[in-house]
């Protein structure tokens, strides 16, 4: 068992019961031990000051991802390339991937992007009300992403094994459920690259498979990892960006009249909203040496707990952070995909479906509001709704 350390703060962050109060809970932390010590989960520091965070991100040297990149551990049984490996390995993998997810290399798939959430709103535009979560929220990133990287898996079984997998880890009545649910995953990934082998590259899994990385071709195991990376990064972020958007542009006072008068401000009220309601609120590294913050000494192999939604919540980063304000200065600079060399590379994709999604229902459900109450819900590591019911005034 981990020696419990000082300054100490339980904080549990597998605990469902926590998203109602999440970000209070997180503030709270913030406010009274900005670096504390949870013996949750095997026990963890939690860096939660921006300058604190963001420092942390970029100092590979103190804090590695080799030893997992979540708190806990998810239960998957392959290294995932990008996310889990350090510079200088990080920066090939990077500089390979990362063409892949530029604005110019996803123009060419808003068109289907545009039709995958054309059907999805389909049902919600015939009866004049439906679920965001569940008919829109979860369908649009796991069919893109599938799409993108050719695979032919349906929809609604991709959505429901990932979420399953992020809800399984952490829990300890049922130790067992997390590698069950990673094996889900990892098995339709391996049977999609089966399906693939020996055919024509015409979609990014095939290019990929194509590809060499640093002059040698890509083995099985750094393929499954890196289309976990894809299908999971995919899924979670967007699902509940998605779905967080659009609740905070139905709820704040004025803003969807003022979307639909002029969208110019769209990109700024997302990045607002993914700064209030980050759909990914923090991720893990181990330390590797000895290291003092703020007069606290984290030392070799502590987990470590990189707070992004506390982050998000620093005031002396962003001036009344309890405020939504697309306006503030530095709208773009919150947490929310992470910071530095490890920020996620497929945010380009994240924000064009929330934008491809908030346009969609500028244009054709400009009469939509609340038809029930939202209800949050928190993973490990990710923060959502669990259903956003919806109708129309008229129709």
């Amino acid at each position: 068992m981990t020696e419990p350390r000082q300054p100490a703060y339980h904080f549990d962050n597998t605990d469902p019961s926590l998203a109602p109060h999440l970000f209070d809970t997180l503030k709270a932390a913030q406010a009274d031990h900005p670096v504390a010590w949870s013996d949750a989960v095997g026990g963890f520091w939690m860096l939660t000051k921006y300058a604190d965070i963001t420092a942390a991100a970029n100092d590979w040297e103190s804090y590695t991802v080799e030893e997992g990149h979540t708190i806990p551990m998810t239960g998957k049984s392959v290294m995932l390339p990008l996310a889990e490996v350090d510079p200088p390995l990080h920066t090939t993998w990077r500089k390979f991937l990362v063409p892949y997810f530029t604005p110019k290399s996803l123009e060419k798939w808003k068109p289907r992007i545009a039709a995958i959430i054309e059907d999805a709103f389909a049902d919600l535009e015939a009866t004049g009300s439906g679920d965001i979560v569940h008919e829109v929220a979860h369908r649009v990133p796991t069919s893109s992403i599938s799409a993108i990287l050719g695979f032919t898996q349906d929809w609604n079984y991709v959505s429901d094994i990932t979420e399953e997998w992020m809800a399984s880890a952490g829990d300890t009545a049922h130790p067992e459920r997390a590698a069950i649910a990673a094996a889900a995953v990892e098995a339709v990934v391996k049977e999609e690259i089966t399906r693939r082998r020996g055919k024509p590259a015409e979609d990014v899994l095939g290019e990929i498979m194509a590809a060499e990385v640093d002059g040698k071709p890509i083995t099985d195991q750094e393929l499954l990892g890196l289309c976990i990376v894809f299908i999971v990064a995919g899924h979670g972020t967007t699902v509940d960006g998605i779905s967080n958007t659009i609740h905070r542009i139905l709820v704040e006072p004025g803003l969807f009249a003022a979307l639909k008068a002029d969208r110019s401000t769209l990109p700024n009220v997302i990045d607002e909203s993914l700064r209030i309601n980050p759909p990914v609120w923090n991720m893990g590294r181990t330390a590797r040496k000895e290291v003092e913050v703020r007069g606290v000494s984290i030392t070799p192999g502590d987990k470590v707990m990189l707070t992004f939604g506390a982050g998000n919540y620093d005031s002396e980063k962003f001036a009344d952070p309890d405020v939504f304000d697309p306006d503030r200065p530095g709208v773009h600079g919150h947490l929310t995909f992470g910071y530095g060399r490890h920020r996620c590379i497929g945010e380009t994709l994240a924000k064009l479906e929330i934008r491809l999604v908030v346009e969609h229902l500028l244009d054709r459900l400009p009469d939509l509001e609340l038809a029930g109450p939202a209800e949050p819900r928190s993973h490990f590591s990710t923060y959502g709704l669990s259903q956003l019911p919806v109708r129309r005034t008229r129709g």
